[in-house]
């Protein structure tokens, strides 16, 4: 379990700093631009003194920091001169005003921007390596501007003492013998330390270093610790300040992904016409702020390893493995398809000619701890039952029915392939439409908005990458089909341990029962999901299938069916999964599952039903 936990090596992130920018896109569509600019109490104060006091970390290269002789440097003293020119640009303020910067250590931050303000300096805002967190009263954040990963930087001497992190053993320290771990007093690394690590931080001693960051380098050359925890690119710049023969001694752990922080500007929390403001030039000005980043904070790539002709015996070689491949996939696949789905040839078997079914098991994510490859089997599953002509008889092309797993199921396809729901179900007004999705749900609390993860979810920017419940449901709006049934299984027990490792701002429920409503707005929706409130969907222990989809498959051959019935009505699968999954999840797992329906239009068919399952299989899947 631990080790499962820890091993992140296939961590998508494909930057060398391990860094990502983020403009949250959604963002774009929910800012609209600047109006009556007077109402900030900022910019009135700027009318009347000449004036904004703008506060800058000095400690926090290469966000932002002071050099030898007081001069600003960094990402922040740039996006600050940006933000002074947008003011005027936009008339917020006219050439009498100016921006004046003044320093602010860590621990300082807050104070002299905290509204009321207590101190003599008034700030409007501040800008560093400064992490959004909640609960901080006075104050609030801006936009992300940048987000990185929280490491640790290791002795290299020192690394076996750090391998228990990494298997399934516990260490046997003795009290004196613990790995000490600094972080920068007033900083939030040691809560995340003891969140990520959980009951292993008592085998370490975290070790809280006053002064900033010039003092936890100090402490790390003096060897009063063993390894340091702060955000990646402070870690890689102090690498990079260390002589050559210092930098070899030490090294970056980029395994142990603590936790992921996004940056945002410090502002008073009581001018909302200011944040307004704020957030908005991050919008106008986003491919600016990328050139900034660019030049401050990512590091160049790496000059490239193979020469030209290297590379064009490398891509002959691909070409003709390539090649190869296909033949063989093409060999494989005469061979094999016939065995996989008994194809409906016989003219005289009924088939149900209506039925168009959109089925997507995200399975393997861009980001590997998010993966949950029982969904692929799950869809891969019900897929073999739809298009059987011995059950439910869905004609077997892609017109009719389509899987997305994988690769394939990014946010981007999943759009597209509900389009083509639409396109299918305005070409026949009788078609009935099914969509399946089984994969990770987060809900955002500070957002209070649902999100299904698609394969290609980035974890620092979920809002932006992730499918919104807004999206889905406008897509599936669009399908005007007579009977449409959507079946949501989002809040997997596979996937609980992953979800603890969210943005403190998710976590990972069933989709709640607004959302569902509003899912089932209109003529002949209807909406199951496979279990409700803090419950989670589980897996049968045979790993081959979720409970859920285990009886959603055998109510589809006819299990909740009476013997002269030759369809499966939606009544049949209710009664079905709503007596069995509870019992099975009990049974198997000793926990609480319960299917949830929202059903109130009319008892339609969802496929045929031309033979029946024996008692003992189930369509021959165990």
């Amino acid at each position: 379990m631990l080790s499962k936990m820890m091993n992140i090596k296939t961590l998508f992130f494909t930057s060398l700093t391990g860094v990502t920018l983020l403009l949250i896109p959604s963002a774009v569509a929910q800012t609209s631009s600047v109006s009556n600019p007077e109402s900030s109490r900022i910019i009135r104060e700027a009318i009347a003194t000449k004036r904004i006091n703008w506060g800058l970390r000095q400690d926090s290269p290469p966000i932002s920091f002071q050099d030898k002789i007081g001069g600003w440097q960094g990402f922040c003293t740039n996006l600050t001169d940006l933000l002074d020119k947008y003011l005027r640009e936009k008339q917020f303020i006219n050439n009498n005003i100016n921006i004046v910067k003044y320093p602010i250590s860590i621990q300082e931050r807050f104070k002299k921007t905290r509204y009321p303000y207590k101190d003599s300096l008034h700030l409007a805002g501040e800008c560093g390596s400064d992490s959004i967190r909640k609960g901080e009263t006075g104050i609030t954040f801006s936009h992300v501007f940048f987000a990185t990963k929280t490491l640790l930087l290791i002795r290299k001497t020192e690394e076996p003492r750090f391998s228990f992190l990494k298997n399934n053993s516990l260490p046997s320290f003795s009290t004196d013998s613990r790995p000490k771990i600094g972080v920068i007093n007033n900083s939030i690394t040691s809560e995340r330390l003891q969140s990520y690590f959980n009951y292993l931080i008592s085998e370490m001693e975290i070790v809280n270093i006053p002064g900033g960051r010039s003092q936890l380098i100090k402490a790390l050359l003096e060897k009063k610790v063993d390894a340091v925890a702060s955000d990646e690119i402070i870690l890689r710049r102090i690498l990079n300040e260390l002589d050559i023969e210092t930098q070899d001694k030490f090294y970056i752990d980029s395994e142990l992904a603590i936790s992921y922080e996004s940056y945002g500007l410090i502002l008073p929390s009581d001018d909302t016409k200011w944040v307004e403001i704020i957030n908005q030039f991050f919008i106008d000005k986003k491919d600016d702020i990328e050139l900034l980043t660019k030049q401050h904070i990512l590091l160049p790539p790496p000059p490239p390893l193979f020469t030209k002709e290297l590379i064009f015996i490398l891509l002959m070689i691909v070409a003709t493995l390539s090649g190869l491949t296909w033949v063989a996939y093409m060999y494989w696949v005469r061979q094999n398809s016939r065995s996989e789905t008994k194809s409906n040839l016989d003219p005289k078997t009924p088939i149900f000619a209506d039925g168009y079914a959109l089925l997507i098991g995200v399975g393997e994510s861009a980001y590997q701890r998010l993966s949950l490859p029982v969904t692929v089997k799950d869809v891969q599953a019900l897929h073999q039952v739809l298009v059987d002509p011995n059950f439910c008889a869905y004609p077997n092309d892609m017109q009719h029915v389509r899987l997305l797993h994988d690769q394939e199921a990014t946010r981007n396809q999943i759009l597209k392939e509900l389009n083509w729901l639409k396109q299918e179900a305005q070409a026949n007004p009788e078609a009935t439409v099914v969509v399946y999705y089984s994969g990770h749900g987060w809900f955002s609390k500070s957002q209070n908005r649902y999100y299904l993860l698609p394969h290609d979810t980035d974890p620092l920017d979920l809002e932006g990458s992730s499918l919104s419940a807004e999206e889905f449901t406008n897509a599936l709006r669009q399908i005007k089909s007579k009977r449409l049934l959507v079946i949501i299984d989002s809040c997997h027990a596979a996937g609980m341990a992953t979800a603890k490792k969210a943005p403190s701002d998710f976590e990972e429920i069933p989709i709640p029962k607004s959302v569902i409503d509003d899912l089932s707005q209109g003529k002949g929706r209807v909406v199951f999901t496979s279990s409700q409130g803090e419950e989670s969907s589980w897996i049968r222990p045979d790993n081959e299938m979720s409970i859920y989809t285990y009886h959603l498959i055998e109510a589809l051959q006819g299990k909740g069916n009476q013997s002269r019935d030759d369809v499966v009505k939606i009544s049949h699968l209710m009664n079905y999964l709503g007596n069995k999954v509870p019992e099975s999840a009990l049974t198997l797992c000793k926990k609480t599952q319960t299917p949830y329906f929202n059903f109130e239009s009319e008892d339609f068919s969802v496929a045929r039903l031309n033979n029946r399952p024996s008692n003992k299989t189930t369509g021959g899947l165990k």
